[in-house]
């Protein structure tokens, strides 16, 4: 099931990466690539996921998509705020997700890994690597699913928009998904992100859509 789950998310999140990704060459406008990488790093680490149902983890693969899967919600909470707070705040936000993933990318590639642990398959979450490289993850997904969340709901209070109400409740879903990972609890995670990216697709699909947002 949890291969079935995961399968569902790659394909998703590569279909919208493209359809981000063909929308900033039309409009160029910096929300477009925050979201376009944000959902292209989901993408990889879906596909990661999806793969270590099947050979298993690699070691490389398993950082990428660690480094993936702990960055995307910042760079889709600082698309976010392009709609919520004045451009200069957004690129700064931006900025600073950019300076943390390249570090944590450095960090996590001169870590050693817990090889017994990538011997398994299926979920095993952050647990293969030290603590010392677990903990940009939160500088991270805490700012990023505060502006996502908080920043959706915003666009649907103030402006009416639906798609405000489904990103943030998608948002909100994958939000706590990774905190009960986080406890030990990873075979939730498939379930919890393959239902908040759908929402999260469907509120991002109703912006690129009409200008509800």
């Amino acid at each position: 099931m949890n291969l079935v789950l995961w399968s569902f998310a790659t394909i998703l999140s590569l279909v919208f990466s493209i359809r981000i990704l063909i929308l900033w060459t039309i409009k160029r406008k910096p929300q477009y690539m925050a979201w376009f990488i944000g959902f292209f790093f989901y993408f990889f680490s879906a596909l990661g996921s999806t793969l270590s149902y099947i050979t298993g983890w690699d070691p490389t693969l398993y950082r990428i998509w660690y480094v993936a899967a702990a960055s995307l919600v910042g760079f889709l909470g600082a698309g976010q705020l392009y709609f919520t707070v004045k451009p200069k705040w957004a690129h700064v936000f931006l900025g600073i997700i950019i300076i943390i993933t390249i570090a944590m990318f450095i960090k996590v590639f001169n870590s050693p890994l817990n090889m017994d642990l990538l011997s398994q398959k299926g979920e095993i979450g952050g647990a293969a690597l030290p603590g010392d490289a677990r903990i940009y993850s939160p500088m991270i997904t805490i700012p990023g699913s505060l502006a996502l969340i908080i920043g959706s709901i915003y666009t649907f209070i103030r402006r009416k928009s639906k798609a405000g109400l489904w990103i943030g409740l998608g948002s909100l879903i994958l939000a706590t998904g990774g905190q009960i990972t986080r406890l030990g609890f990873t075979e939730i995670l498939p379930l919890t992100n393959s239902l908040g990216i759908t929402l999260v697709f469907y509120g991002f699909a109703l912006t690129t859509r009409r200008k509800t947002i």
